[in-house]
């Protein structure tokens, strides 16, 4: 009998935690093998191009999957059995809560890439400009951004943050070649103030395409979808 996909990941899951020789994998290890499981159950490998907007967002669910996985066989024991004392109870939590938050600024900048290099983008992570920064992308390089022969119009930024809050406004001095930025956000709705303020910064944002509903009905023609930030990589990079 064929196994339903619920069934079929959890046993890739269980199958990966298995072969792990460390207790938690790197980031991009983990944001790999969530991708190459996606693939090799659902068969879609070809919506990276038709529709990366639902595929980063199943890439990010399937690691989070993954990554819940991995925290129950690690740390299922000590939940059931208790803790020694409340000192415990705390230093657990705080490496818990810890690995969470790094985990997932990394894992959204991993599945981007992987969009990008499936639409055969050019691009550089964590390029440094002015200042020692290192803006999440840039396209097409560091390179080019340091070459003022390079067209300026050409140039490409893009920062990546699961939640925008007041942290957007880290971007805004990251490159000061390419006044216009593009960011990239999982966060589902922020206020009009926060929009018209990333807006005066020449910010855009972009958003998976099925989050734009939780955006101001006011400002959803602004906001971008990844699709579209993608034809306009390709646009500029060919003119």
């Amino acid at each position: 009998m064929d196994l339903c996909p619920d069934k079929q990941v959890e046993l890739a899951f269980d199958k990966f935690i298995t072969a792990l020789d460390v207790d938690f994998p790197v980031s991009a290890v983990m944001s790999a093998e969530a991708r190459k499981i996606f693939t090799e159950i659902f068969n879609q490998e070809d919506m990276i191009v038709r529709n990366p907007d639902n595929q980063i967002i199943s890439w990010i669910d399937m690691e989070y999957r993954l990554f819940r996985r991995i925290e129950l066989s690690r740390y299922g024991d000590i939940i059931k059995n208790g803790f020694e004392s409340v000192e415990h109870f705390i230093v657990v939590a705080n490496m818990v809560l810890n690995r969470r938050k790094s985990r997932a600024g990394k894992s959204l900048e991993h599945h981007l890439s992987a969009v990008f290099d499936g639409n055969a983008l050019v691009y550089q992570p964590q390029a440094r400009t002015e200042g020692n920064k290192k803006p999440d992308f840039l396209f097409p390089c560091g390179a080019a951004y340091h070459d003022y022969d390079y067209p300026q119009e050409r140039l490409i930024f893009l920062a990546a943050k699961t939640t925008c809050k007041d942290r957007w406004r880290q971007i805004i001095n990251e490159a000061d070649r390419i006044p216009n930025k593009h960011l990239f956000t999982l966060q589902q709705g922020i206020s009009t103030q926060q929009f018209n303020e990333m807006e005066a910064e020449r910010i855009t944002l972009v958003v998976p395409e099925k989050y734009i509903k939780a955006y101001p009905p006011e400002k959803k023609n602004s906001i971008w979808t990844l699709k579209k930030f993608i034809a306009f990589v390709k646009e500029r990079a060919s003119g």
